[in-house]
């Protein structure tokens, strides 16, 4: 097993074998998807692919939210800063991890969430067979407000085209019974019984024959991806490396008055730049937006 710093990675005996259980755990930065998070994740994603024992794999967050989305690094280095536009085109990143680690792994593999399931976040949630969410769980892609791209290309596919367009237009979130409702997600549980929910799923799916839930992955995935799906990735992603490459004269308020912010005066204050003209839109996270331990 990896000796793992921003991960947790264990296994638990189910009916037909183990569950893997893969905790993001960066809670002092809401589960943060920074750069070592994503390539540890990738890695404990192959953990859990290459054990014959597991059965099915559970990402989950630690602290107050499954993942408030990436780190300002992943969105930024590279991207109309340190380098240009095409060494971030021509790129790893988050997108292809997703594919070959989640997309293509045999496991079944369900996102727990609760709380901040935002931007990337919800990215990472969404690519998992199996959303399942506590009533407190918020969704949606705030980096639209600096002009990003709405990545996660699999909602228009879920949402459908008119919310998918108001959600890109406005990045206004939304509560865990409306993503149900837009079939963003599988399923809606009693925060407290979150946990409980998703183990009791995760070990009826631990009981079918591993081959039997291999194949029917790989029949569903296909058709999807005959749909385009990692096509429109790919394109969404080029034009989002062209948008965080754009100056501020063309691209106002966008990624690089955003880096100017925060490198001036640190990252919350760049997250405030970014938000500050959505306080009414943003009332539905409020209270959970609130720090009280005033931690990082």
């Amino acid at each position: 097993m990896a000796d793992y710093e921003n991960i947790l990675y264990e296994t638990k005996d189910a009916a037909g074998g183990q569950v893997a259980y893969i905790t993001l755990n960066r809670p002092e930065r809401l589960n943060a998807l920074s750069r070592p998070l994503l390539a540890e994740l990738e890695l404990a994603l192959n953990e859990g692919k290459n054990d014959e024992n597991v059965r099915a794999i559970v990402i989950k967050g630690a602290g107050r939210g499954f993942s408030a989305g990436y780190d300002m690094n992943v969105q930024t280095t590279g991207r109309g800063g340190e380098r240009p536009a095409i060494e971030s085109t021509t790129a790893d990143g988050p997108a292809q991890m997703y594919r070959r680690a989640i997309w293509e792994n045999p496991k079944p593999i369900i996102a727990q969430v609760h709380s901040f399931t935002l931007a990337g976040g919800g990215q990472l949630a969404c690519h998992c067979d199996i959303t399942i969410a506590a009533e407190n769980a918020l969704f949606g892609y705030p980096p639209v407000r600096y002009g990003s791209v709405m990545m996660p290309m699999v909602w228009p596919e879920l949402v459908g085209m008119k919310k998918a367009k108001e959600m890109a237009f406005t990045g206004t979130m939304i509560d865990a019974q409306e993503a149900l409702d837009l079939k963003l997600i599988t399923r809606v549980v009693p925060t407290e019984e979150l946990d409980d929910k998703v183990w009791e799923l995760a070990n009826t799916i631990s009981k079918l024959p591993p081959a039997s839930t291999h194949i029917n992955k790989m029949a569903i995935n296909h058709y999807y991806e005959q749909q385009g799906l990692f096509t429109s990735m790919t394109f969404a992603s080029h034009l989002t490396n062209i948008a965080y490459s754009s100056s501020p004269e063309v691209m106002p308020r966008g990624i690089q008055d955003v880096n100017r912010v925060t490198n001036e005066s640190g990252m919350r204050a760049g997250f405030q730049f970014m938000n500050e003209q959505y306080l009414e839109e943003d009332e539905l996270a409020r209270s959970q937006m609130a720090r009280p331990d005033r931690q990082p």
